[in-house]
């Protein structure tokens, strides 16, 4: 996908940069239910601003070799949200109504996180296998941020179910340690 940085004399240049951009700027502005969460998602957009940032020298016609600092970005920024997933997507999940509906997204969290970490890995390979400019690597690339897609529709749906975000706005939530989120009442005012 990174090609598309050079390809016809950079007309999607300014796409690619612009969203990549977008996604790390949400992912920095996002507050995390911990400070774990916080911290690794911040580090994931920063990485896909990095990704943006620094040419893979990929596309046909490229001058040096390809970026290794490039590459090294990609494959942190998909670390990050499989870390995101395996490490704090479950704090969220207590406040479910019932164990069945909890089991059933923490499978969902197991199965993105295995896919996020799967996705780089499959792509490296690709890349040593397979022509660095084949259509069949940037499907591989694509599968791997359709996951991350997948992650946000998926978290997205949970707080349809727990109104998450709108209880930690009114400060009705607290992250305890190793149990996750928890419903309290705030502190009446004097």
């Amino acid at each position: 996908m990174s090609a598309y940085y050079g390809e016809d004399n950079g007309l999607m240049r300014n796409w690619f940069v612009g969203i990549l951009w977008s996604v790390g700027s949400f992912l920095v502005l996002y507050q995390g239910f911990s400070e774990v969460e916080d911290v690794l998602l911040n580090a994931a957009g920063g990485f896909a601003v990095g990704v943006a940032m620094i040419p893979c020298n990929c596309w046909n016609g490229a001058v040096g070799g390809s970026n290794k600092l490039h590459a090294l970005c990609a494959v942190a920024f998909f670390l990050c949200m499989a870390a995101v997933c395996v490490f704090c997507a479950e704090d969220t999940v207590n406040l479910l109504p019932d164990q069945k509906t909890k089991n059933a997204f923490k499978r969902q969290y197991r199965t993105i996180a295995i896919l996020l970490v799967a996705s780089p890995v499959v792509a490296i390979a690709a890349s040593y296998t397979l022509d660095q400019n084949t259509s069949a690597k940037f499907f591989v690339e694509a599968v791997g941020v359709w996951v991350v897609a997948y992650y946000w529709w998926t978290k997205s749906r949970e707080f349809r179910k727990t109104s998450a975000e709108k209880l930690a706005v009114h400060g009705k939530l607290e992250n305890r340690r190793g149990v996750g989120l928890v419903r309290v009442e705030p502190a009446p005012q004097p």
